[in-house]
């Protein structure tokens, strides 16, 4: 399987605790945060793509796709577009509303001539946000739980958790992307002998405090595994 940072120092994960928002609120509030963190560390690094906001996603969401607090979150507060990063390894995309119907071929829909043919066998719930930037082993929001739980796959294999909420993933992201371009200058986070072990200590010491150590160790499998 498959890894925030201020220089080379962690950004903590900021919590609120502030008791008298409301729930429905304090959600929005703690992902918002988390995509604040990851749109710092695209710019710091100045990666392509950019962010911008709309008012609504009526008439642009594709039909039939579920939505979350979070998933409308991103797509209205923060409208990601043309997001790429490096990995080291496989180069990733998340995907825009552009994109995004597109992003479901081959997991939620199959195109056929007549037009896109709903798969039985992928789970409703699931929604395809990020994948590698030539197609492949999806990043899947779970749109059925609360917090919007994340899950990616390798090739044909099954989806396995990599973090509890899409706010944590983005925190991790954005700590990977640090880590990867600030401290290993993107290719150098392994060899011919395969992924550093400093790189992966050092993306283990960052991920595990936002992911905890399971879904840390799963994320880290899936993009370096």
């Amino acid at each position: 399987m498959r890894a925030l940072l201020a220089g080379n120092a962690r950004v903590p994960v900021v919590k609120s605790c502030i008791a008298y928002v409301p729930v429905l609120e304090l959600v929005v509030h703690d992902f918002d945060h988390a995509l604040n963190v990851f749109k710092r560390i695209h710019q710091k690094h100045n990666l392509p793509g950019h962010f911008g906001r709309r008012e609504t996603l009526d008439a642009v969401w594709p039909a039939g796709l579920p939505r979350t607090q979070e998933v409308d979150a991103l797509y209205l507060h923060h409208t990601p577009s043309g997001i790429k990063m490096q990995t080291g390894l496989a180069p990733m995309r998340l995907h825009g509303l552009d994109t995004l119907q597109k992003g479901q071929i081959g997991y939620r829909w199959t195109s056929t001539s007549p037009g896109l043919l709903l798969s039985a066998a992928w789970p409703s719930a699931h929604v395809v946000i990020m994948d590698e930037a030539g197609g492949g082993n999806p990043v899947i929001a779970v749109t059925d739980v609360p917090g919007t739980p994340m899950l990616a796959r390798i090739d044909a294999g099954i989806a396995f958790p990599i973090a509890a909420s899409m706010a944590d993933f983005f925190l991790a992201m954005a700590a990977l992307i640090d880590i990867v371009y600030g401290e290993f200058d993107v290719f150098d986070v392994g060899d011919d002998d395969g992924v550093s072990d400093a790189f992966l200590a050092r993306l283990t010491e960052q991920l595990e405090p936002i992911l905890g150590k399971e879904n840390c160790a799963r994320f880290i499998e899936y993009f370096y595994g």
